[in-house]
């Protein structure tokens, strides 16, 4: 009885104890709020913020369970919620406005100055269950795969930024940085019917590049000359410093820059700015693309197997935050079974 016992009021789970140090141990079950939901995660995605506060580069409230990116089943559900069964399946929208402040009441909840961040304010989803509001769980197609499902918060992180500046057929537009969120923007841009090309340090990504639509690679060995005032529309997705400066460059007269990269801060030569008359906008996370992004992995428009780099148990989670002996990886996924 006792082991029993155990089994139901504890889980696994990862713990971030300061930075660099994670440890997989067993910690009390949550149990849902009034308005919440547990849930019981399957397959769960390793985003790069999750490493930024993994090497302490972005602010947590440590120690955490970390991760934010799932998919899983409603295994609990709080008294007066309503609208979701148990045994769902569903993935979460991990950013929780107030939608009561001024920003939330004029539909910027995406920017909302006290939202709370699963994973950075709040633990995670590295861990057997996770307690979530009942208001950002978003339901899963049955059918649809896990190792799919998971991409739908990468997915509406892409959606926003197309949504405030879709390309159009004529325009040259440019992806800078072809990590996951670079390479799901490069392929809804392709899906516009733009000719889209990407700019990245590995030219190794080529041929994952042109497989999801992308014309050509770039990287600093294919001649950064040809590319100066050459794009129309750029999405800065790397967050690397300095990339922001060097889309100045690439963009043609008139050009719009999307910023998604979260970066370090860098000078930037503001002359080029008036003189192309550049329009540079910054792109947070998502308010209600979810959907769109659902209705995108179950139609198969966007295609996420490529994008995945290796699928791992929990336990070994802490060395995929750490160093990596890869030549590059894209999105690791932790199978929690």
């Amino acid at each position: 009885m006792k082991n029993m016992h155990h089994e139901e009021n504890t889980m696994k789970a990862a713990v971030l104890l300061e930075p660099g140090n994670m440890e997989i141990k067993e910690v009390p079950r949550p149990e849902p709020g009034p308005m919440d939901v547990i849930i019981k995660n399957r397959m769960v995605g390793i985003c790069g913020s999750d490493y930024s506060v993994f090497r302490g580069n972005l602010p947590a409230a440590l120690p955490l369970v970390t991760g934010h990116e799932t998919i899983g089943r409603i295994a609990a559900i709080g008294a007066e919620v309503t609208g979701l069964s148990l045994d769902q399946r569903v993935t979460i929208q991990p950013n929780y406005p107030c939608r009561t402040c001024g920003v939330c009441r004029a539909g910027h909840e995406n920017i909302c100055p006290q939202k709370v961040r699963l994973g950075g304010d709040v633990d995670g989803v590295f861990a057997d269950f996770v307690r979530v509001p009942a208001d950002f769980v978003w339901p899963v197609p049955d059918k649809m795969k896990r190792r799919v499902a998971v991409f739908a918060e990468p997915l509406a992180v892409a959606v926003h930024a197309l949504r405030l500046s879709p390309p159009s057929a004529k325009d040259r537009v440019l992806v800078f940085g072809s990590g996951v969120i670079g390479l799901l923007v490069l392929q809804l841009a392709a899906l516009q019917g733009a000719s889209v090309s990407a700019f990245d340090l590995v030219k190794e990504k080529s041929p994952v590049v042109k497989e999801l639509g992308g014309d050509a690679l770039y990287h600093p060995d294919t001649g950064m000359e040809s590319l100066e005032s050459k794009f129309d529309l750029i999405y800065e997705t790397s967050g690397a410093a300095g990339a922001l400066a060097q889309c100045l460059d690439f963009a043609a007269p008139k050009a719009r820059i999307i910023v998604l990269g979260l970066g370090a801060e860098f000078p930037l030569a503001a002359t080029k700015i008036v003189r192309k008359e550049l329009q540079i906008m910054g792109s947070m996370i998502y308010t209600d693309e979810f959907p769109e992004a659902l209705s995108h992995l179950e139609a198969k428009r966007v295609k996420t197997e490529p994008l995945v780099t290796e699928i791992l148990p929990l336990i070994d989670l802490p060395k995929a935050l750490g160093s990596s002996p890869l030549k590059y990886r894209l999105k690791i996924l932790i199978d929690m079974k």
